[in-house]
């Protein structure tokens, strides 16, 4: 059999400018689970899209030691088969076939499964992970971990109940390989540690959405790949269009380009909660709020109707946290993308440098210029040693999630913090949609007098879908 060769650099590089999945998977049999010889931590995919594809099964693949893709799941049949066409075409046909689901709750019944990433659209994290950790499954989730505050709670409580190892996708806290170095961890730790003094405001600036929607059709017929209801999941029904979901691909081959349902308030909020719940979390842990939250929470933004897309686009959203901290948070246009502590003696920003963001953006800062991963208005704020340093994770992301299952260890996110940090994100998208001023009580986690805005804590569950309904079955409930 000819041997085939490959880095890890041009494989990365070949399947992200492709926009397709090409990752190995390195089992020798399907019968492994936690008594498998080699040991290896046996992980299903739920979701075969793009960012599975690129980033979190690949993730897996970088940590081949300790772990192995074993089965994945998508209510798309087409998206699997690409995945497993394009696995047995690297490995030169020299593998067994992976386990497909097209139902994830099957996967979750597999007991050869030890751990899931769940890779699916946002509105769907809340449920599987509560799925997941029920059946005993250990969680790796993509951001933002909910759509309201209620599915967030759930899943951080029934994490802490289960005692499932948890680890959410947001890589900016890690400092290894397949993450963006220790820029964000300098900046929280040098905040921490007084550098800037008392800080007065943090300024976060998010990148924006492609403008405009594909000239495809606003109804079409369900593809016979594709299960459209399991999709829909406890959303309302509507008609099927590849822009309401994800482009399809022709020739039995899945397309892995930028979905739909991004830009599509019923199943995202957009990049509120997509930027949003990396930089904000920054932020949080600067201010030593992972436990916490603001208090008070205003913002406005715009909601172009562009077809059947109408998440936000320009956006300025101003939080205050109870010492009076101001967090704000705007589009590109006002502030670079990255994070900016501004303070009594002066301010320190972090960002991911050249790292480009969209497919057409400038890199590093945009219309701002060019802007380091790390910078200060003086040098000597981000030089040197701290008295109280934080932790520090030299591990790549993916691999401390499995290095805590082989332990049995907590990661460095916890549920609550992640939980937290989307509260916030869920706090901001709720005052850009109802337009005034909200308080916030991070305590009860509670809108404070204000019935309108409580009602939007939670949201409605189309039968048989939703976290609630996941509860029920075991005894429990949000």
């Amino acid at each position: 059999m000819r041997q085939v060769k490959f880095s890890r650099r041009k494989f990365l590089k070949g399947s992200a400018a492709a926009g397709t999945l090409m990752f190995p998977t390195i089992i020798p049999s399907r019968v492994l689970g936690q008594q498998a010889p080699s040991k290896k931590i046996q992980v299903g995919i739920i979701g075969c899209g793009r960012i599975a594809g690129g980033m979190d099964i690949p993730g897996v693949w970088l940590n081949q030691d300790l772990a192995t893709v074993v089965a994945l799941s998508d209510c798309d049949r087409q998206r699997m088969t690409t995945t497993q066409k394009k696995t047995v075409k690297l490995f030169d046909g020299d593998l067994p076939k992976l386990a497909l689901y097209q139902d994830y709750r099957e996967l979750l019944a597999d007991r050869a499964v030890d751990a899931v990433m769940i890779c699916t659209p946002d509105f769907w994290h809340a449920q599987q992970c509560v799925d997941a950790a029920l059946a005993g499954k250990d969680v790796y989730v993509q951001k933002p971990l909910a759509m309201t505050v209620s599915e967030s709670r759930a899943i951080a409580t029934v994490m802490q109940k289960t005692g499932r190892i948890f680890h959410i996708g947001t890589q900016q806290r890690s400092e290894g390989k397949s993450t963006f170095g220790p820029q964000f961890r300098k900046a929280a730790e040098y905040v921490r540690n007084g550098r800037l003094g008392t800080v007065r405001r943090i300024e976060i600036g998010l990148p924006m959405d492609p403008p405009e929607p594909a000239d495809l059709p606003l109804i079409q017929p369900v593809p016979n790949t594709l299960d459209y209801d399991k999709w829909l999941g406890y959303a309302p029904v509507e008609p099927y269009s590849e822009l309401r979901t994800h482009p399809q691909g022709k020739d039995g081959e899945a397309n892995f380009g930028r979905p739909g349902w991004m830009v599509i308030q019923a199943y995202s909020m957009g990049m509120i909660a997509n930027w949003g719940a990396h930089h904000i979390d920054i932020a949080q842990w600067a201010l030593d709020m992972e436990s916490s939250g603001p208090v008070r929470v205003r913002g406005r933004a715009d909601f172009p109707k562009r077809r059947l897309w109408d998440a936000h686009g320009k956006l300025d959203v101003r939080m205050e946290y109870a010492d009076g901290t101001l967090l704000r948070v705007t589009d590109d246009s006002v502030y670079p993308n990255g994070v900016r502590f501004v303070g009594d003696k002066g301010w320190i920003f972090c960002g991911r440098g050249s790292v480009k963001t969209m497919a057409n953006d400038p890199g590093a800062g945009g219309k701002h210029g060019r802007w380091r991963p790390l910078e200060a208005s003086r040098k000597e704020l981000i030089e040197g040693e701290v008295e109280r340093p934080l932790a520090r994770n030299p591990s790549n992301h993916h691999r401390i999630w499995l290095e805590g299952i082989r332990t049995r260890t907590p990661t460095h996110v916890s549920p609550e913090t992640a939980h937290r940090t989307t509260t916030a994100c869920i706090l901001a998208y709720t005052a850009m949609n109802l337009k005034r001023p909200l308080i916030w009580d991070p305590a009860t986690e509670r809108f404070v007098g204000d019935a309108e805005a409580n009602a939007t804590l939670s949201r409605p569950e189309r039968e048989p879908y939703g976290v609630r309904r996941s509860l029920a079955r075991a005894g429990m409930k949000l």
